[in-house]
């Protein structure tokens, strides 16, 4: 399992901020896959979110993957950014076995009616990291992954 993160994770942009915010936010990530593709149960880290903010929707677009691509798309466990150490793991708290075999648009498929916690480094108040993990097939060379996790405040 190898973990990769998004564009936006890899130059640094910041986690948004909901401060004062009385409308949602959108949190976009975009990843374009490499040569020699993504294996099955690699982890695309695709963007932050804080606990104190909560999750309303969520929204995968992609070029086409192949026949059996598949995804699932949640909250990495530990903290938001992290490289290393530990492998880190990705839940299934907002799509399971989601459809990449064809050029769409995915959305939230499950409810979420629990809060987002904090990792084991700092519950309280850690940045969280959420992205895709690969569940089935091998996704190909430059295909693009976009998705966007609308929050609002708590």
């Amino acid at each position: 399992m190898a973990l990769v993160q998004s564009k936006q994770i890899v130059s640094r942009m910041p986690v948004p901020s909901l401060d004062e915010a009385n409308e949602p936010i959108y949190i976009f990530g975009e990843y374009v896959v490499p040569a020699g593709g993504l294996a099955i149960n690699d982890v695309i880290e695709m963007g932050g979110v804080s606990p104190n903010m909560r999750v309303i929707d969520a929204i995968v677009h992609n070029t086409a993957c192949g026949a059996s691509a598949t995804f699932d798309l949640g909250i990495l466990s530990r903290s938001y950014g992290v490289t290393t150490g530990t492998a880190r793991t990705c839940g299934n708290e907002f799509i399971a076995a989601g459809d990449m075999n064809a050029t769409t648009v995915k959305r939230l498929t499950k409810s979420v009616t629990t809060d987002l916690v904090g990792a084991t480094e700092n519950p309280a108040d850690d940045t969280l990291g959420w992205g895709i993990k690969v569940t089935g097939a091998v996704y190909p060379a430059a295909a693009v992954i976009r998705a966007t996790l609308v929050v609002m405040s708590k």
